[in-house]
């Protein structure tokens, strides 16, 4: 296993992801992870924050250099989405918990609820090479979010009420493992194998969505990453945005 075998922990830190960065820069190993306790200015996908209250959640941010071109990333993100999703139900086993579920292109659900999402990343030119920085932020033992989230998030504690808090040092290594395993099957066995892992987990199937300017019937993932919907027009893809029904 690479992921975390380089390890920084740091109580506070305004980015993991920009930590990472910054280590990648210096010549950081292959799977080298940062996580931090606490997030001053955390991000999410198109430069939105990331609430990162300290002592209740994951904040982690792994150096991945990977033998692809940079136009075949873009399915990473869902792969590294599946590898949450895995390590999130792997927790909950024997909790009573649904199954969590994938939303295109980088959240994790439960019920329906947010719990974790990913952002991946880039960057070229470096002298160690092309790498990514692959960031997740996953809702562990938090009970309380703001007003605008409270009906939007959820967490790990929130799905199995009534037990003991989840140890994150555990939930650590058990994220890491499952990213992982995900990341190295999309590099083995391409984008294909994960679209289809993802095809069963993945939310609002059957809905009829919006994702920018797009309308229709979200119908499944392209063997590209891309968003199928089948609107008014016939069968479209949309490569960015976020379905909301």
């Amino acid at each position: 296993m690479r992921f975390g075998r380089s390890l920084r922990y740091l109580e506070r830190t305004d980015s993991t992801n920009d930590d990472a960065r910054s280590a990648l820069a210096q010549g950081a190993a292959n799977g080298h992870t940062v996580v931090a306790d606490a997030q001053d200015a955390g991000r999410g996908s198109r430069g939105r924050p990331w609430e990162s209250p300290a002592s209740t959640d994951l904040y982690v941010s792994i150096v991945d250099r990977l033998p692809l071109a940079l136009a075949e990333l873009p399915p990473l993100t869902l792969a590294v989405g599946l590898g949450v999703a895995d390590a999130v139900d792997a927790l909950l086993a024997g909790s009573g918990a649904v199954p969590s579920q994938v939303k295109w292109p980088n959240d994790v659900l439960i019920a329906g609820k947010k719990c974790a999402g990913v952002l991946i990343e880039t960057s070229t030119g470096l002298p160690s090479g092309d790498a990514v920085v692959i960031g997740v932020g996953l809702n562990v033992n938090r009970v309380q979010f703001g007003a605008e989230l409270a009906p939007l998030a959820t967490s790990l504690r929130l799905s199995h009420p009534g037990k003991p808090l989840l140890d994150r040092t555990h939930a650590l290594g058990v994220l890491l493992s499952r990213i992982e395993a995900r990341v190295d099957e999309f590099v083995t066995q391409g984008a294909s194998a994960i679209v289809r892992a993802l095809e069963p987990r993945l939310a609002l199937r059957g809905v009829r969505v919006r994702v920018e300017e797009l309308e229709g019937t979200l119908r499944g993932v392209a063997a590209s990453g891309a968003l199928l919907l089948d609107t008014d027009f016939g069968l479209r893809q949309a490569i960015s945005g976020r379905p909301e029904p």
